[in-house]
């Protein structure tokens, strides 16, 4: 089962284009309206002036300004973060982690694993967490590379700027910050660390 995902991984990595610019990308909008545009004109922006390439799984994007952010079944994005390059494209890195995250399935799990040790009674979604332990133990590895990549693309102090400001899975994202040492040694080990 190892080699067949080593394999599947190689091909998805083999097809993906040495860049990812805007043209790769199918984005489309659920309403057409004036917001959904500038979202989608800002993406394209910053698609062309950063290489994200090392992040991308998925081309198919769907904007959606009454939505909340998702991976599933289509990347979804809304308009929340139209004045906020960093924040838009550290959303957008994140829905693609989980992505990433379903063909390193037994990495992720195996990382799990060592997140119950280190952090053994996540919080309630109410107090912070994700919709369930497992939800929150996924999200604590999510916004671990959401966090990196974000720093590699703009700064450490601009990843930290956008990952503190964050108004949901505020636990998670407090753990990212505070704990960054760990969470990091945690996804090298498993190699999950972007």
């Amino acid at each position: 089962m190892a080699r067949l995902l080593l394999i599947f991984t190689l091909i998805l990595y083999a097809a993906t284009p040495a860049t990812a610019d805007a043209s790769d990308f199918d984005i489309r909008l659920a309403h057409g309206s004036a917001r959904e545009r500038l979202a989608e004109k800002q993406l394209r922006r910053l698609l062309d002036a950063h290489d994200v390439s090392p992040y991308i799984v998925t081309y198919s994007v769907r904007i959606d300004q009454n939505g909340a952010p998702h991976s599933h079944p289509v990347l979804t994005l809304n308009d929340f973060y139209i004045g906020d390059d960093a924040s838009a494209l550290s959303v957008f890195i994140h829905e693609q982690f989980h992505w990433l995250g379903t063909i390193t399935g037994p990495a992720v799990n195996a990382a799990i694993e060592d997140l119950k040790n280190a952090f053994p009674t996540p919080p309630s979604q109410s107090q912070g967490g994700a919709p369930g332990d497992y939800a929150t133990y996924v999200h604590l590895i999510v916004g671990t590379q959401e966090y990196l990549a974000t720093s590699s693309l703009f700064s450490k102090q601009e990843a930290r700027r956008v990952i503190a400001e964050k108004t949901w899975y505020t636990w998670v994202y407090r753990q990212v910050l505070e704990k960054e040492e760990t969470l990091l040694a945690i996804l090298q080990k498993h190699g999950l660390a972007p």
